[in-house]
């Protein structure tokens, strides 16, 4: 087992998600600037439920933003 127990979620969608909440509880930890976590610009997210990567949700259907999920 892993010790945030991250690898061990069912979905890809949980494991997604966990990673991104560890990613911004260090980034508020560290004092940076851009800690606060935008899902609606993350550009691909995992379907709830289902582990097959052909079926990812398209967040994002224009250009990439610098610096992008966090603002």
């Amino acid at each position: 087992m892993s010790s945030n127990g991250i690898s061990h979620l069912t979905y890809k969608r949980q494991r997604q998600e966990a990673k991104l909440k560890l990613a911004a509880e260090k980034r508020v930890a560290q004092g940076h600037p851009r800690s606060t976590l935008k899902k609606g610009l993350v550009p691909t997210l995992y379907t709830p439920s289902n582990n097959d990567s052909g079926t990812l949700k398209q967040i994002t259907t224009t250009t990439l933003k610098t610096g992008r999920p966090w603002t």
